[in-house]
């Protein structure tokens, strides 16, 4: 049996450990916000203090996504003390999921980076009595994790903290669309 020369297997280990490593904790997160039309003007931070929430889709098995996106936008507004509320609300914004690459977070654990990014693209729409109709659409990515915690729990990556990514951008995007 013939063995590889002794300076291809010194060179062969470090590089094959650098991309497993690589693999298993790619990271990254993109992030787009865009406006209905380039001709509007620059919306200003909306004040209210209760909201209409509605979030939906028409995608077959974006039920979990849905429900995921709904909570995370709950908690996000209630982080910056505006109530969500069925009906009656200063504010009505529905939330439309019009596109959603899914990664379980069981899959991400075992794959790490190979299983893939999660995206979601979503439009969303802003109503009330006190201001003009407005609609502006966001596309995330996440592709792993970024912190060790989220690299061990598989969290990093999932669709679960893709949708309290895209929570936090819509929340930021109402109450301060300069930042």
């Amino acid at each position: 049996m013939t063995s590889w020369p002794r300076w291809l297997r010194n060179l062969a280990r470090p590089a094959l450990l650098a991309g497993l490593l690589g693999l298993l904790t790619a990271c990254g997160t993109q992030v787009e916000v865009w406006q209905g039309s380039e001709h509007e003007t620059a919306r200003q931070a909306l004040a209210f203090s209760t909201l209409v929430l509605a979030v939906s889709s028409d995608l077959p098995g974006a039920e979990e996504a849905v429900t995921s996106l709904a909570f995370a936008l709950e908690t996000e507004f209630l982080y910056r003390h505006n109530r969500v509320v069925p009906q009656g609300g200063d504010l009505r914004v529905a939330v439309k999921i019009r596109h959603l690459k899914d990664v379980p977070r069981e899959t991400r654990v075992w794959l790490g980076s190979l299983a893939g990014s999660s995206e979601l693209r979503a439009d969303i729409r802003v109503t009330g009595p006190r201001i003009k109709p407005f609609t502006f659409s966001i596309e995330a990515q996440s592709r792993g994790a970024t912190t060790t915690e989220d690299f061990l729990s598989g969290k990093g990556g999932s669709t679960e903290d893709l949708t309290q990514r895209a929570a936090a951008i819509i929340v930021g995007e109402l109450l301060d669309p300069d930042a």
